[in-house]
């Protein structure tokens, strides 16, 4: 379900000195979690706004709940905090508590990016898990060895860029055995019930695979997706060859042997060190898929965009309260968008 737009585009706040205070932040963001969070404390040492509180300051501080408890005084106890939230946060709740926290999302959606079609970028966002609970009970997913494990809580975000600000527009739990094109239609369906067409996809690399490709192909939806390099000779690694950027086509295979045939943008760039001046200069590759779109090389690259990583930090067992301490912090992003329109 849609959240209802609490962000308009009358004519901004407009005095002659502009002050933007921290419970004001605490204020716009507070509203709307609690409107659809389905989270509620009545105690003398938790209330449901002090909850949110909590919630809020894990994801702007990338924090645990004892330190946020230490912080504020109307939430002393995380003991009694926890408790209420693993009482009402359950794994078979899950797809509830998504669909508050789009809706929530989405009330932050400023209103000139509904109004034509955009270029609509998705990522994959990993949280390491460290647990020894099987994937359907801890609703981890595997992914490639990084900070110590192959385990992850994975989301997947769909967001715009507009004019150099990142407006998220829906956030997707991946579950054990979720495949990559049910992702991507999940989302898709996200975006199109916001009313936004997607004018090209943006998409990073752990959407390249030939089911996808066959997707986007059969749907006639044009996309630019960045193309990981897994073999260390042949392959599409044979590609970079010369000393410039060119265009060229690559077969690809699946493992189920499903093969599909697409144009690519093999780019040669640099590293920045005439900005940094931390290592020597020197140049590697890029490569990007391209679906139904014929772009210059350097247009391909200036098109794709990669997203940051935020998370809280917790080692509670419950799956639900997980995806909580990791969504805020993409609906952070938004409530910072309207509030750079508002008072700048």
């Amino acid at each position: 379900m849609v959240g209802q737009h609490i962000y308009t585009e009358d004519k901004p706040i407009t005095k002659d000195i502009l002050t933007l205070h921290n419970c004001d932040v605490l204020e716009r963001a507070r509203e709307p979690l609690m409107a659809h969070l389905p989270l509620s404390a009545e105690g003398n040492c938790c209330a449901t706004e002090a909850l949110v509180d909590g919630l809020l300051g894990i994801a702007s501080g990338r924090g645990t709940l004892e330190h946020v408890c230490t912080k504020l005084p109307e939430l002393s106890d995380p003991t009694t905090a926890r408790g209420y939230l693993d009482a009402q946060l359950a794994a078979g709740n899950l797809a509830d508590a998504e669909a508050a926290v789009n809706a929530a999302v989405q009330t932050q959606i400023p209103e000139r990016v509904l109004r034509q079609r955009r270029k609509v970028a998705m990522d994959f966002h990993d949280c390491p898990y460290y647990g020894k609970s099987i994937a359907e009970d801890g609703l981890w997913v595997r992914g490639k060895a990084k900070a110590g494990t192959t385990r992850f809580y994975r989301l997947a975000t769909a967001y715009v860029i507009h004019r150099d600000l990142r407006v998220i527009l829906a956030v997707k739990l991946v579950l054990p055995g979720m495949i990559t094109c049910e992702v991507l239609e999940a989302l898709l369906q996200a975006v199109a019930a916001l009313g936004i067409t997607p004018r090209c996809l943006l998409l990073d690399r752990g959407f390249a695979g030939v089911a996808v490709m066959q997707q986007l192909d059969a749907a006639q939806i044009p996309a630019v997706i960045a193309c990981p390099i897994r073999s260390k000779t042949g392959g599409a690694r044979a590609l970079f060859q010369g000393r410039k950027s060119y265009r060229a086509t690559h077969t690809f295979t699946s493992t189920t042997g499903a093969k599909y045939t697409a144009a690519l943008a093999v780019c040669r760039v640099f590293t920045t060190h005439k900005c940094t001046g931390r290592a020597k200069r020197r140049a590697r590759w890029q490569l990007y898929i391209l679906i139904h779109l014929d772009l210059k090389r350097l247009q391909t690259r200036d098109w794709y965009r990669c997203a940051g990583k935020a998370r809280g930090w917790t080692t509670s067992p419950n799956p639900a309260y997980r995806f909580l301490l990791l969504e805020p912090a993409f609906f952070l992003l938004n409530v910072w968008v309207v509030l750079q329109w508002l008072y700048t």
